[in-house]
């Protein structure tokens, strides 16, 4: 299983490569698709960020599909925005017409007609959670479609993710392993990524507190817990979502990639990241059963928090 991380900056490509990664995602800005569709029609889930989530011009990251080949590993460009409009479509096409000659190894779309239009000019293409692949019927669209690999959503168990993935052995899969969960389905989520007022996730923690309770002998126990909550959701599950401990089974499914979220984190984070899924996929490999690899797996080094409790796991269902 390859490490898929976030890329973008180019200085961090020898350190992320160092630390274990093979696998490289990133997105670009257009400062005349902006002027063309205006601030909030989106290149990719992240644009409302900007440069802090998309550091690179259309022409830099040519230049870094070229870089990343030469050190024998893989790029993939985001083009997995919610909704794309006919001429939005249109002006991304241009964009894979200048990729011909140069192709990255593959495009993270979000809709049928972005898969019929990379395959028109012979990119190879994966299907972002974005598509929302929750069964194996939309494993076999997107796959007639031509796709190269599924990114599974997030929000899966573990028994649905080996039913998917076992139903088509020939697909490439990739999974969410670390860092960034959300409470919603990024398939079924009609907000923005952005800092304004935009995405209901932000807007919900951003949002004053209201707490109505009816037992005044209880007011005191559920506020707490709901407070509690809020905040475990809040600060573990977004910023430090983890999956490692679902690793052994990833491996045994032959998952092709483990994804570390966040284009906007930090570069030391991230090789921290790299690491520890490393060192765990080491271990897996040569454990003989899930038990032996829990009891041999090495854990975050926010373990007495992050695993205690359980809100910043993926897959909860590995230890609960």
């Amino acid at each position: 299983m390859d490490i898929l991380v976030p890329l973008n900056d180019k200085k961090f490509l020898d350190a992320y490569i160092e630390a274990g990664s093979r696998e490289f995602y990133f997105g670009f800005y257009d400062e005349k698709w902006s002027e063309e569709f205006g601030e909030f029609s989106d290149l990719n889930r992240m644009s409302g960020y900007r440069k802090e989530a998309n550091a690179n011009t259309f022409d830099e990251i040519k230049e870094l599909i070229h870089l990343i080949r030469k050190k024998e590993a893989y790029s993939y460009i985001t083009f997995n925005s919610a909704v794309y409009s006919r001429k939005e479509i249109q002006k991304i096409e241009e964009y894979l017409y200048k990729l011909m000659n140069n192709p990255p190894d593959g495009l993270i779309i979000s809709s049928p007609e972005l898969a019929n239009l990379a395959s028109r000019y012979h990119i190879p293409f994966v299907v972002s959670t974005i598509a929302g692949v929750y069964n194996s019927d939309i494993v076999s669209f997107y796959k007639e479609l031509g796709a190269k690999r599924i990114i599974l959503p997030r929000d899966l168990s573990l028994d649905e993710i080996e039913m998917i993935v076992k139903s088509d052995i020939d697909l490439e899969y990739e999974v969410f392993l670390m860092r960034n969960g959300c409470k919603f389905s990024d398939a079924n989520c009609l907000g923005f990524h952005r800092k304004e007022m935009c995405s209901i996730c932000a807007d919900l923690d951003r949002a004053e507190d209201e707490v109505i309770l009816t037992k005044e002998n209880e007011i005191f126990k559920n506020r707490s817990n709901m407070e509690y909550t809020n905040l475990l959701l809040k600060n573990e599950f977004h910023n430090y979502a983890c999956g490692l401990c679902a690793i052994y089974d990833f491996v045994n499914w032959n998952i092709n990639a483990g994804k570390v979220v966040g284009r906007s984190d930090h570069c030391e984070a991230v090789c921290e990241d790299i690491k520890l899924i490393k060192k765990n996929i080491d271990i897996a490999m040569n454990c003989t059963s899930k038990a032996e690899y829990l009891g041999k797996m090495i854990f975050p080094n926010e373990r007495e928090v992050m695993c205690t409790n359980g809100m910043a796991c993926y897959y909860p269902e590995v230890r609960f």
